[in-house]
């Protein structure tokens, strides 16, 4: 059971809305607002008492102070990933911070671990902490977290991944046309067995991208082409590897191995490489996201361009908007994804296939011991 994460002055843990909600079984936002006087008229006389006296009995009580001293311009500015280790970050977190500090913000920033608790907790916080706004990186579809910033009156701007949200202001990359373009890329190479490996689909990116395979799929259904979706269960090498691998034992004919992120498809080639198959000759792979050092490995690794200073500068830059304006309207921001060719693929060995093969989805990983 998660545990709160705020504390009082002396050190005692104090109860967060994220336990208020939990306790009452409601959304997030739905608490919010029960215990705002300017907003619990949404809601039924009822559940707003129900929600008040779980907060009484749990100790919680909202800080009024949290809101006036935001629109001082504090002088700081939350930021939220979903893994502090991914390189796909780095160059986010950089150009925010960049950003910010041009306007004399500091830059706070958490790791939510893709666990959606734990972002809650987060955002919550960092609102008990006066931030004068949010960027985040870590919102799935729908996500309560997405009301809860508003239900908070924290400005929020969300960067590649976009929660779908009318009040949430968002920079993404085209995912969807990107996926199309590496389709017809290894199409015109001549492969007629393409397997995509997506992404957990609970967020934009994952998504989106497997819609632009599906749409690229769509135009080349007619017999002699095959396109195969495995769903993973994670975005690492160690998962890329678990999958090929799997792909691989169950007999995979496909010729192209399309991933939803270049660690998946360095996985990818690792299991290639162990199962003595050679890429590009024999199958060719491609990622997303074109970390720094794609091109360094052998053989060099072709993906999708994820713009990600330029993510963060734009997403940066909304939010300051957001600050001196809060009436600014939301920005939804799409950025073109290139794809970078480069040496892991090539003309396709021989034509296979005999038509679409459905989606389907590997056993899941066991659990680590």
């Amino acid at each position: 059971m998660r545990q709160p994460v705020d504390k009082t002055r002396s050190g005692r843990l104090r109860a967060t809305i994220v336990d208020v909600a939990n306790q009452a079984g409601v959304h997030v936002s739905t608490a919010s607002r029960a215990l705002n006087p300017k907003t619990d008229h949404r809601i039924s006389s009822k559940m707003v008492g129900k929600i008040r006296r779980i907060a009484e009995q749990l100790g919680y009580s909202p800080n009024p102070l949290a809101s006036s001293l935001r629109t001082q311009r504090t002088g700081t500015v939350g930021l939220i990933v979903p893994n502090l280790s991914d390189p796909l970050f780095a160059p986010i977190i950089a150009s925010v911070q960049e950003r910010a500090a041009s306007d004399g913000y500091v830059t706070f920033v958490a790791s939510s671990e893709y666990k959606p608790d734990k972002l809650l907790s987060i955002i919550e916080t960092m609102s008990r902490h006066y931030v004068a706004g949010l960027v985040v990186a870590s919102f799935e579809l729908a996500d309560p977290a997405a009301d809860l910033c508003l239900a908070l009156g924290v400005p929020t701007v969300a960067v590649l991944r976009d929660p779908g949200h009318h009040g949430i202001s968002s920079i993404a990359m085209d995912d969807v046309e990107g996926m199309k373009a590496m389709v017809a890329h290894v199409l015109d190479l001549g492969h007629r067995d393409i397997a995509y490996i997506t992404a957990p689909l609970a967020a934009s990116t994952a998504r989106n991208r497997l819609a632009g395979f599906a749409a690229a799929a769509a135009l080349r259904s007619q017999a002699g082409f095959r396109f195969d979706v495995i769903e993973a269960d994670a975005y690492d090498v160690d998962e890329g590897t678990r999958v090929v691998g799997r792909m691989l034992a169950d007999g995979a004919r496909s010729t192209a191995i399309l991933c939803f992120n270049d660690l998946l498809a360095v996985g990818a080639l690792l299991a290639l490489r162990t199962a003595g198959i050679v890429c590009p000759e024999q199958v060719s792979v491609a990622g997303v996201n074109d970390l720094p050092f794609m091109g360094l490995l052998s053989p060099p690794l072709t993906s999708l361009h994820n713009a990600g200073r330029t993510l963060g500068q734009v997403g940066a830059e909304l939010l300051m908007k957001l600050i001196a304006d809060k009436d600014h309207p939301v920005t939804r921001v799409l950025l073109p994804s290139p794809v970078v060719i480069r040496g892991s693929t090539g003309p396709a060995p021989f034509a296979t296939g005999t038509g679409q093969a459905p989606a389907r989805k590997l056993a899941k990983r066991p659990a680590p011991r």
